[in-house]
């Protein structure tokens, strides 16, 4: 049996797993238990108790056993600033007036809010997480509402930050892994990072290209228990908070002096559209999780917005699933080392490319064209000089059996009046001019002239290129409200791109419901809007490009919670492609951007060797869009090696379908080699069903060997069993293999006694 009450499955406990079944499947959340005992505020759940003081107005949240995970003030700073008095800033906060528990819900008045004003908090305790809720203002000052601050407190002429968390997990902090995404609070970071979508310009690192959004974690750490060298096994060690609905505003998480707040940055100082005397609902709702660890925080986020109806898991067709995981090779990283990038990029070098992909060997089933194929920006249309039969080339593309993709940034514009637009429907300066950044313009999407133009622009590129999947790119690029703005301001900040996307893709699937769309950034609340996770780009990872795109992979595996794979590109070359490939088999998919022509990489090139790992795991791909990751070997906790797997297992409907072991860890130290009691191996391997249901009871495996040695899988039942090794270059040879004990032996080898290389080894098992 591989059940879920299988005593073997120690790396994630049985119960948090049949937790996580029950509320996939729609388990309807039930209310916290609340007391109030003199100046005290207690929520009891189901995994934490939060508690507030009167007195202090201070909360804290611990684990059910008493161990603190996060203490903060409770009432959030609002900053303003007085109308005509630029770059005076007020921060006084006010004193808590009346507080009211009506069912599991608490509400909060404070008066004297910047001296004059009201400000209204509510917290919802549900069994498994408290919510906080959007706050509302009240003011009868004239004043422009600059920012949000929660878990901060007014100190002068500033907001300093409150919220005590022994460590940190900042996903998206930068994407270079200069910077690892774990903090400790000793290090006394003083410095602000998004949390949102990132910007070319701001208040902070660039940052979120492949990387996850909208949410922080803290944890414990086991050098901070309470009694030092006693390891509390049976602890909550982590809390995931991030957001339940999209603010109007750019998001931050700000540290400073080991303490933490998250700040909200509305601007109305700049755009006037916050201006008292006035009543506003500022922020957005921030859902609070817990888990044995970081990663199970997360998942516990993702689940507890499924659960509460906030998003919805992904339900695919099979002829969508089958494009979104298709194994992909994108022109992206051969146009930049043959110089044919931005508008170099012509029809020889493209269809040079193809052959060159042809030729090598690599069984790619998606053909993904790059940047830039279009005439213009905006246009959406080839460039008819520099493609003459660029059409007639994508129908010999299908015809010889691939899908394509095609790279498109639908929010840019190098001429609005070819669109029938003015410099007015751009996004404005706080000058009021037309933001354009090099030679395009960015579209202010939020008119509905300029929906309009979009949404029949992405209808007639829908219909004519008949793209299998768009990888969308652009909203990195929306800058912050210190610099830009749209016109209609409830779709500033966070909410600007869902506001794109939603025209966007909305249109192309009224021509093709099943297209996939693929983009850069990780929130689960596009999930309605996007279908696949690209950890792209990993260009600042150069010469570790496997142990960065493991950390995202870490990450965006979490998302098959919720149905989104990822596709696992490579680097820039192809020397540490069959390492991504490992770890990316388990979430989504394999792919390469790297260059048949070249890179500066000594050894580099797609050799058979590296071809052949390609070729064996595009036979492993697993169909299905939901699923569960259990990471194995995994480290959560050490700054550089923290936030990364060995060795995966997969999870789809309780039942393990794949796994990944590594022979020796990330971090040198020999790898346990098995899972639970029924895979055990003394090499590398990738195994996976290719049949319907687990591994255990599968008819059909698949193996991909990562050295030389043995197998060891215990089936429910077999009589007999084969295995065909598949060579590299077509030939293959089937022998029979034995069962002992009711495990079946499988030889791991990378080539046969005639040198040829083992792409993957298909094993076909007769049921007693």
């Amino acid at each position: 049996m591989t059940g879920l009450n299988r005593r073997e499955f120690i790396q994630v406990s049985a119960a948090s797993l049949l937790l996580n079944k029950l509320r996939a499947d729609g388990a309807t959340a039930t209310p916290a238990r609340i007391s109030e005992s003199g100046k005290t505020v207690r929520a009891e759940g189901a995994n934490y108790v939060w508690e507030w003081s009167q007195e202090t107005d201070r909360f804290r949240i611990t684990d059910p056993q008493g161990h603190v995970l996060a203490s903060s003030v409770l009432q959030p700073i609002v900053a303003v600033q007085p109308v005509g008095q630029k770059g005076v800033r007020r921060f006084v906060a006010g004193r808590v007036a009346s507080h009211e528990i009506q069912g599991n819900r608490v509400t909060w008045t404070y008066e004297g809010v910047n001296n004059s004003a009201k400000l209204t908090v509510a917290w919802r305790f549900d069994e498994q997480g408290p919510r906080m809720e959007p706050v509302i203002y009240q003011t009868t000052a004239a004043e422009d509402v600059v920012s949000l601050h929660y878990f901060a407190e007014a100190d002068g002429d500033r907001v300093k930050p409150s919220l005590a968390v022994n460590n940190l997990v900042l996903p998206g902090t930068c994407e270079s892994p200069a910077i690892s995404p774990l903090a400790n609070h000793g290090l006394g970071w003083n410095r602000t990072s998004w949390l949102g979508r990132g910007a070319p310009k701001g208040m902070s690192l660039e940052q979120q290209w492949g990387l996850p959004a909208h949410y922080f974690c803290g944890y414990r750490g086991h050098a901070v228990v309470d009694n030092p060298g006693v390891l509390h096994s049976d602890a909550l060690e982590a809390f995931c908070c991030g957001l339940a609905d999209l603010p109007n505003g750019d998001f931050f998480i700000a540290q400073q002096g080991g303490q933490s707040s998250l700040a909200l940055e509305l601007r109305g100082d700049l755009w006037g559209h916050l201006r008292g005397p006035g009543r506003y609902t500022l922020g957005a709702t921030l859902f609070w999780a817990f888990g044995s660890n970081f990663y199970e925080a997360i998942r516990q986020y993702y689940l507890g917005l499924m659960d509460a109806g906030i998003i919805k898991r992904k339900m695919n067709s099979a002829r969508k699933n089958a494009a979104a995981l298709a194994p992909q090779w994108c022109t992206w990283g051969e146009q930049v080392f043959r110089h044919k990038d931005s508008g170099r990029l012509d029809e020889a070098s493209l269809t040079a490319m193809y052959d060159e992909l042809k030729a090598s060997g690599l069984q790619a089933g998606m053909f993904s064209i790059d940047d830039k194929w279009e005439g213009t920006y905006g246009s959406l249309e080839h460039d008819a000089q520099r493609f003459p039969h660029f059409e007639q080339f994508l129908d010999r593309v299908r015809a010889e059996g691939h899908y394509l993709g095609f790279w498109a940034a639908f929010m840019r514009c190098e001429d609005p009046s070819s669109l029938g637009l003015t410099t007015a429907d751009m996004l404005r300066r706080t000058d009021g001019q037309p933001y354009k950044t090099g030679k395009y313009y960015l579209l202010d999407f939020t008119r509905p002239e300029v929906a309009s133009v979009l949404r029949n622009q992405a209808r007639k590129f829908a219909r004519r290129y008949k793209p299998d999947l768009v990888k969308f790119d652009f909203g990195y690029e929306i800058p912050a409200l210190d610099t830009v703005a749209p016109h209609d301001m409830s779709w500033a900040g966070e909410r600007l791109l869902w506001k794109g996307l939603d025209v966007i893709v909305k249109a192309m699937r009224e021509e093709n419901p099943d297209i996939v769309v693929m983009y850069y950034q990780l929130s689960p609340l596009f999930t309605e809007l996007l279908d696949l996770h690209s950890p792209d780009d990993l260009f600042m990872a150069a010469g570790e490009y496997d142990l960065e795109a493991n950390r995202r992979f870490f990450f965006s595996s979490l998302c098959g919670e919720f149905g989104m794979p990822t596709y696992g590109s490579s680097g820039y070359e192809w020397i540490s492609g069959p390492s991504i490939w490992f770890d990316s088999i388990a979430v989504g998919t394999v792919g390469s951007l790297a260059s048949f022509y070249g890179s500066a990489a000594p050894g580099d090139g797609a050799t058979p060797e590296r071809v052949a790992k390609y070729n064996g795991l595009t036979h492993l791909v697993r169909p299905a869009n939901q699923f569960s990751i259990v990471p194995l070997d995994a480290d959560y906790e050490t700054p550089t090696r923290g936030a990364h797997a060995s060795s995966w297992a997969r999870m789809e409907n309780g039942e393990v379908t794949l796994v990944a072991l590594r022979k020796v860890r990330l971090d040198g130290i020999m790898g346990s080699g098995k899972f639970r009691d029924f895979v055990s191996t003394n090499a590398s391997v990738v195994v996976a069903a290719r049949s319907n249901g687990s591994i255990a009871r599968a008819t059909q495996l698949g193996v991909v060997p990562y050295g030389d040695g043995e197998l060891n899988v215990k089936l429910e039942a077999g009589a007999s069993a084969q295995a065909t090794e598949h060579y590299f270059g077509g030939a293959h040879q089937t022998k029979p293999l034995t069962f002992e004990k009711g495990s079946l032996r499988v030889p791991l080898r990378e080539r046969a006694e005639d040198g040829a290389l083992v792409e993957w080894i298909e094993i076909s098992i007769l049921r007693g």
